[in-house]
């Protein structure tokens, strides 16, 4: 079987194979993990970039992205999903976020896919969205989300349902064409809602997942918090800055031990940025089935033993 998205990954441990079998969905297998973030290096870096280079305007947020992309570049498991019970490693590193045109109820919303190469840097990501925001919010009419939807308003709605159901199908067996993973925005690597933006006050909620698309990783982004350190006796030694931070994840996709060891490795380009402005070491391809077995055999012969060595 083939998608136009993503390669049949192969080489996953005998136990994880039934994962599919048993959680059918990703409703089954939603695991939710909450922390505070300690930025202060980030913004101390970020200040510091910007007026080195004040023609281009720094943020957290591009900063924080660029972390979470480049960490699914280096953890590439973070980039799977599953589909048709079985485990595919996404041929695309992609993002999608919510760009909201002004700060009011009415304000039109702008949500499109933003695709990256594996070897940026973060001078390269940040310019992309960057770009992207200020784009998104002179225009906001440039929206393939919902244009697709208002030519579908034109329709009955029996036409509607028969059109999403064909779809449907597509998306099943993925054959899904490019324009609409790209109207829909659920088959990105990623999708982070930075609710810090509109005000949200105290720890950063969850989001679930959506059973349409491929998306198995949803990202949730407080406020900015200013916390102050005290001495035994009670005297203000220092301010740390910190942010709540909530992931949701397909668990089926790679094992606690993989996730956990992924988010210390995002919070260490987080707290240390300078190693965004580095081009990553790429790891290998997933294997082939033809590869794979290949491997499976080499793996049986270091296995076997002789006769004579047992005993030694």
């Amino acid at each position: 079987m083939k998608r136009n998205d993503a390669k049949q990954v192969f080489d996953i441990p005998v136990f994880n194979t039934i994962f599919p079998f048993l959680l059918k969905r990703r409703s089954d297998s939603l695991v939710y993990h909450s922390f505070d973030l300690d930025v202060t290096n980030t913004l101390d870096y970020i200040r510091a970039l910007n007026a080195e280079k004040p023609e281009f305007r720094m943020r957290f947020f591009y900063v924080f992205c660029a972390a979470i992309m480049r960490t699914m570049v280096e953890r590439p498991e973070l980039n799977r999903f599953i589909a048709s019970k079985r485990y595919w490693q996404r041929d695309e590193l992609s993002m999608n976020f919510v760009v909201k045109e002004e700060m009011t109820d009415e304000a039109p919303e702008t949500s499109n896919p933003l695709y990256f190469k594996p070897e940026m840097t973060l001078m390269e990501y940040a310019k992309i969205m960057d770009d992207y925001i200020n784009r998104s919010k002179e225009d906001s009419e440039d929206n393939s989300t919902d244009g697709l939807i208002k030519i579908l308003l034109h329709v009955p709605y029996w036409a509607i349902s028969s059109f999403v159901s064909i779809l449907s199908v597509f998306e099943k067996i993925g054959k899904l064409p490019r324009f609409v993973r790209d109207a829909d925005g659920l088959h990105t690597s990623v999708f982070i809602s930075n609710l810090g933006s509109i005000g949200i006050d105290g720890p950063s909620p969850h989001h679930h997942l959506y059973e349409w698309g491929t998306t198995s990783l949803f990202i949730t982004l407080g406020g900015l918090e200013r916390v102050r350190e005290y001495d035994d006796d009670g005297k203000p030694i220092s301010c740390r800055y910190k942010v709540p931070v909530g992931f949701t994840v397909d668990e089926r996709i790679t094992s606690g031990f993989y996730f956990i060891k992924s988010i210390k490795h995002f919070q260490n380009l987080l707290e240390n940025p300078q190693l965004l402005e580095q081009v990553p070491t790429l790891p290998p391809p997933v294997l082939t089935k033809k590869e794979y077995k290949k491997k499976l055999k080499e793996e049986k012969k270091l296995q076997k033993i002789e006769p004579g060595e047992k005993n030694s």
